[in-house]
């Protein structure tokens, strides 16, 4: 398995939703350090070394009313089908609500390219369909998206 793809789709909301209040603070705190870190250790059980910097990360923090955000710029090399482009970490001020979304790569080449907005919740994905846009656009979809 794609070591990048197994960090973004399986171990990253695996650690989330374990413990988000470490992952946010750290995220917070560590930054781009943090996220960099993470990845590496995806790649040390791979034959292959792991392609990125720390400096091709991002991480930007947002807040509509009482819900933060924490948008996670991901490398744009490397790129394929269901890999992220970003990660969106979306979370109450009380923490009784946290969910994690992806916006994924979706260029194939009958239909061009695309991204994919979706949620990865207690095991489930769901696809919220085709998005592009801004960060603050990204988040206010999700925005309108946590509230239901």
């Amino acid at each position: 398995m794609n070591p990048r793809y197994y960090t973004e789709h399986i171990l990253f909301p695996k650690v989330y939703y374990k413990d988000p209040i470490k992952v946010i603070t750290k995220l917070v705190t560590e930054k781009e350090e943090y996220l960099y870190d993470f990845y590496l250790a995806s790649y040390e059980t791979q034959k292959e070394a792991c392609p990125f910097r720390v400096e091709d990360y991002k991480v930007n923090t947002y807040q509509i009313e009482q819900v933060e955000f924490i948008v996670l710029t991901l490398p744009n090399y490397f790129m394929e089908p269901t890999l992220c482009h970003k990660i969106i970490l979306a979370y109450s001020f009380n923490m009784d609500l946290y969910q994690y979304y992806t916006l994924e790569d979706g260029n194939d080449p009958l239909f061009g390219k695309y991204f994919q907005l979706c949620a990865w919740m207690e095991g489930v994905h769901m696809n919220f369909g085709d998005f592009e846009g801004t960060d603050e656009e990204l988040i206010q979809k999700i925005y309108q998206t946590v509230l239901l």
